[in-house]
């Protein structure tokens, strides 16, 4: 037995251990861990004054066993002659036999008139075999077993009491008994014998382990959208700051799209109970695809697909598509940019730095405050748009609004404002049409392709206002450089199929192979892609055609007052008004801008 000692100081328990430990590491040479070292606090002190605290010293002890040092043991042996006692005496520094020990297990054997004179000599003999009392046969009992069976039928657990003066069991007789009472599989027979003592009791010992059923798996959704997406959350920037405008919470679908998939459940694998009886799994649940609106089942009930382009939503358990996006409330950081594959009706305002974009029309119950909203149809603004340095509309159908301030707006169709565009740019295709409530149009540039009307252009402070309308030299360019293009690619088609017919009367003949095959598949491949091409040419010169057409009719109407400080330019032709003017229309003569009675 090792016992070392040593004293050491510290704050805490501890690290006067871990000191402890160092310092008996070194003085030791077995192997041992901070367990094997009791601590005791022999002395404590105040250190200087009071003022730092107190000093712990503490005895630290190891004791280590060593391989030489083994406890005694003891045997109470049950014979036709007698019961004997027979202890073995320990090793070393090994623990002694205690008579308490020895006296407990003649208790649980129930041996009664014990002659403990005899049990004492015996403590002090080694290995010898000391008669404690007389054998009682009607006394004898006869080793049993019991067999528990857990609920689930997959353990069975045995405990085993050993003979007293009857009859033994040996390990097999044990498997039999536990065979016969319906335990059969999963018996741990190997263990068992390697476990198993006819002398000593045993128990709770686990004989058999069953198999578990193998669950199987439920069957699923794959959704093939994010639906996240509907809450709220914000992104991150390249840089690693929050962007808190684009929350992307809207998801854009086209027509097509798989929205969800449904995949199948997994049978599972049935067990066997301890007694060899099938245990079968949890039975398994088929997945119900959510069907709504605007979706279509394949025929195998597998996939949802979308019918139709617009936003595909997840409400009530159904998957289902809209064409239009309805927000009940403001566009503002709660609600993020709006980015839309349909129509999108706005309740509330657009406020300040906001982006609503769409396929469709856009229409807003509210104001527009600096904000960019860009539509594939009309724009509907119910009252103004007020902008700043960043705030414009842009449509490719016609644009709506109560009026107009300090704005930027640009429409392939036409501009139709109820009371006034002030110090704003606007451009559109067709018109610019400001005739109810004020009617006016002051400050910025104003251009149209066909018509500007308003009931007052200007103001009586001589504020400078530009207005154009008709086909701007950079129209013409366009449509030259269209025409110009047009004609090249005719061209190229035309000596295209002018080689390709060449090449096909020679295969007709036998005489096409090798490189020459090569190049009609390439000629082939070049006149598909050229004929795509003059169509599209072909469709953009019809449309410049038409635009430049509506340049004879473009007019500036006036139908009650234009005012000095007002600049208008039809096509390329220019003209200042120097005095206010009233009931009159502007139009292009043969060298100059014209004015007429309107």
């Amino acid at each position: 037995m090792i016992n070392q000692k040593v004293r050491v100081e510290g704050d805490t328990k501890e690290e006067a251990l871990t000191k402890a430990y160092q310092l008996i590491q070194q003085q030791v040479d077995k192997e041992f861990d901070k367990s094997n070292i009791s601590l005791n606090l022999v002395k404590e002190e105040k250190r200087l004054w009071g003022l730092m605290g107190t000093k712990k010293v503490y005895q630290a002890v190891l004791k280590l066993r060593e391989e030489t040092d083994i406890d005694g043991d003891f045997n109470i042996l049950i014979k036709e002659e007698g019961i004997f006692l027979e202890v073995i005496q320990p090793q070393g520094d090994g623990a002694g036999v205690s008579l308490a020990a020895i006296e407990e297990q003649i208790t649980e054997k129930e041996i009664i008139e014990v002659d403990q004179e005899a049990v004492s000599e015996a403590l002090t003999l080694g290995q010898e075999k000391i008669k404690i009392a007389e054998r009682k046969p009607e006394l004898d009992r006869d080793a049993e077993i019991n067999l528990e069976i857990s609920d689930d039928q997959l353990k069975a657990y045995l405990d085993y009491i050993p003979a007293l003066g009857g009859k033994k069991l040996t390990a097999d007789e044990i498997i039999d008994q536990v065979k016969e009472r319906g335990v059969i599989f999963g018996l741990r027979e190997e263990e068992f014998r390697a476990k198993f003592n006819q002398d000593k009791e045993l128990e709770s010992f686990l004989i058999a382990q069953g198999e578990e059923p193998t669950p199987g798996e439920d069957g699923q959704l794959d959704f093939k959208f994010d639906l996240d997406r509907q809450e709220q959350k914000v992104n991150l920037k390249e840089d690693g700051t929050a962007d808190f405008y684009n929350l992307n919470r809207i998801v854009n679908v086209e027509s097509g799209d798989l929205l969800v998939e449904k995949i199948p459940p997994v049978e599972g694998k049935a067990g066997t109970s301890v007694k060899g009886q099938e245990m079968p799994p949890k039975p398994v649940e088929e997945a119900e695809i959510p069907v709504g609106e605007n979706v279509s089942l394949s025929d195998d009930g597998l996939f949802l697909e979308a019918e139709m382009e617009g936003q595909v939503v997840y409400t009530n358990q159904v998957v289902s598509v809209t064409k239009i996006h309805k927000v009940n409330g403001n566009v503002n950081l709660e609600t993020g940019n709006i980015d839309f594959n349909g129509s999108v009706i706005i309740n509330g305002n657009i406020e300040d730095g906001m982006e609503v974009k769409a396929t469709g029309n856009i229409h807003v119950k509210g104001c527009v405050y600096n904000a960019q909203v860009e539509s594939g149809g009309q724009i509907t603004i119910n009252k103004g748009f007020i902008a700043g340095d960043k705030g414009y509309l842009k449509a490719e159908g016609d644009i709506e609004v109560k009026f107009v301030e300090n704005g930027i707006v640009e429409t392939k169709g036409s501009l139709i404002v109820k009371q006034a565009i002030m110090h704003s740019q606007a451009n559109a295709r067709k018109k610019v049409i400001v005739e109810e409530g004020k009617g006016l149009i002051v400050g910025g540039e104003i251009r149209a392709g066909i018509e500007i009307s308003a009931k007052e252009i200007g103001s009586n402070l001589a504020t400078p206002t530009e207005i154009g309308v008709g086909v701007t030299p950079q129209l013409r360019d366009e449509y030259n450089k269209v025409k110009s293009k047009l004609e090249t690619k005719k061209e190229k088609l035309e000596e295209t199929i002018k080689n390709i017919n060449l090449l096909n009367k020679q295969e007709a003949k036998g005489r096409l192979e090798g490189k020459k095959e090569q190049l009609l598949q390439q000629l082939t491949n070049q006149r598909n892609i050229l004929s795509r091409k003059v169509k599209r040419l072909k469709t953009e010169q019809k449309e410049l055609t038409n635009r430049l057409e509506e340049d004879v009719n473009a007019r500036v109407k006036v139908k009650k007052t234009i005012y000095s400080g007002v600049n208008i330019m039809i096509g390329n032709q220019y003209k200042k008004i120097k005095k206010k003017n009233t009931h009159v229309q502007y139009y292009a003569g043969d060298e100059e801008i014209k004015s007429a009675s309107y």
